[in-house]
């Protein structure tokens, strides 16, 4: 078939031919994997790529997003109460992208999730990062699916379909969006006279009102007339729809706002108040129990939160311990999530000699020297070998009281600029319950405050 843009109604009338007759055979295997569990591996692969096919034809989504959506954005999906029935709303936060499941529909993803999906991240044989075994879509061997445009081809290949691209129904919506914005009577009967369109689905529809009314976080919800307009069958399920991913926006915001560290939930309440929202409001507490630090901390110093507790040195969540006899500890009071930011080293600044002149006069205090290098490749020190510092002299920092430990560390240390001053941010590498010791590694033999076990350089 040509790669031309198709007229709606023939693009999606071959679409549900093709889906009609690869439907029963893949329910078939579905049916056969719950209750035979005999399905292999040509059949196990081709339900991947069914799944994948919805996703990219039905759904109307970028292959890039299948890639993308992790087990998370399934978990987190939100059921939507319509009056003919309900239907699951499903976000993919990385790509930013929201996509419309049936109930039919929503059990078949579920039986990939809970039954096909465990069997093949069984066979993974190699280590992969967090990233990695977060991915929703994963081929026969158990790693993430790389080339969902090649598997769409692959079961138009199997069921001798034709071989409408993700593109080619795309291109279909953006001609509907155009005729909805004629002015010309003849070519755009009223909604009221116009029959509902047989190709027209709820995802169609909610992409269709997207186009028109983006939606977007202080926007208002579009108005039953441009909902009609677009499909009177599904209107009511587009406005819920549409609400619902506002909402999501919202929190996503929220979020954003907080930076790498878990906020309060009165902070995320009184922040939420003061955005004037009157409706699709964030509920705080949910707002706080799915928060999780961002994947990457490139720049955590550009978080409000961040900056404040550095320069006040009011990190929240610790407190020191005596414990066993040993001195003062650096415990939590509250937990932490892998990858959340800690607190700092806290220190004066000076340069490499003369951190290296204060270890040889006092080897006891070589261990609150913290060395790295700068922006300029200049060799630095961190000096927090005074209990007190000049600018906090009624406070004792917490970086500073870190023990050292290579088996048991749960913090790395990272450098960052605050206003072009260099900052050392510990970073949680797990987990991290309350009331447990934080340490990190102090680099090779415990020489890293001589800069040379830890060689740490800007982010």
């Amino acid at each position: 078939m040509a790669s031309r843009v198709l007229s709606p109604e023939r693009c999606w009338e071959v679409l549900q031919s093709a889906e009609d007759d690869v439907v029963k055979d893949i329910i078939n295997l579905m049916i056969d994997w719950r209750y035979i569990r005999g399905m292999t591996r040509e059949e196990e692969m081709l339900l991947v790529y069914f799944l994948e096919a919805l996703m990219m034809l039905t759904f109307l989504q970028e292959p890039e997003v299948v890639k993308k959506m992790t087990v998370s954005d399934w978990l987190k999906r939100t059921c939507i109460e319509g009056s003919d029935e309900s239907v699951f709303l499903v976000g993919v936060d990385e790509c930013n992208a929201f996509f419309v499941l049936s109930e039919e529909q929503e059990a078949w993803f579920e039986v990939y999730y809970q039954y096909l999906r465990s069997a093949l991240i069984k066979r993974r044989r190699r280590r992969c990062s967090l990233d990695e075994a977060e991915k929703f879509f994963v081929d026969s061997s158990g790693n993430p699916v790389d080339n969902p445009c090649e598997d769409l081809k692959k079961l138009h290949d199997k069921f001798y379909l034709p071989s409408i691209t993700t593109d080619m129904v795309r291109s279909t919506v953006h001609t509907v969006v155009h005729r909805l914005h004629l002015t010309d009577d003849e070519k755009l009967s009223s909604p009221a006279e116009a029959p509902e369109a047989e190709w027209m689905n709820a995802n169609i529809a909610f992409c269709l009102l997207k186009m028109s009314h983006p939606v977007m976080v202080h926007a208002a919800p579009p108005e039953l007339a441009a909902r009609v307009k677009i499909s009177r069958r599904f209107e009511s399920h587009c406005h819920l729809l549409w609400c619902a991913t506002q909402k999501k926006l919202r929190e996503r915001l929220v979020l954003d706002t907080f930076g790498p560290r878990r906020p309060s939930e009165s902070k995320v309440h009184s922040w939420i108040e003061k955005q004037g929202w009157t409706e699709n409001v964030p509920d705080a507490a949910e707002v706080v129990k799915d928060w999780k630090p961002p994947r990457s901390i490139q720049a955590p110093t550009d978080s409000k939160s961040i900056r404040r507790m550095s320069r006040r040195q009011c990190w929240k969540g610790l407190q020191l311990m005596d414990r066993e006899g040993k001195g003062l500890r650096v415990v939590t009071s509250r937990p932490f999530a892998c990858g959340e930011l800690i607190c700092d080293f806290h220190g004066r600044l000076i340069s490499r000699d003369e951190g290296l002149e204060i270890q040889q006069n006092n080897q006891t205090q070589a261990g609150h020297l913290f060395f790295f290098t700068g922006k300029n490749g200049q060799d630095m020190c961190l000096d927090a070998h005074e209990e007190l510092c000049e600018c906090h002299p009624n406070k004792t920092t917490f970086g500073r009281r870190i023990k050292h430990s290579a088996r048991h560390a749960n913090l790395s240390p990272r450098l960052h600029f605050m206003d072009d001053e260099p900052v050392i941010l510990f970073m949680a590498t797990r987990d991290i319950q309350t009331g447990e010791e934080i340490r990190y590694d102090y680099g090779d033999n415990r020489r890293s405050y001589a800069g040379d076990g830890l060689d740490l350089t800007p982010s």
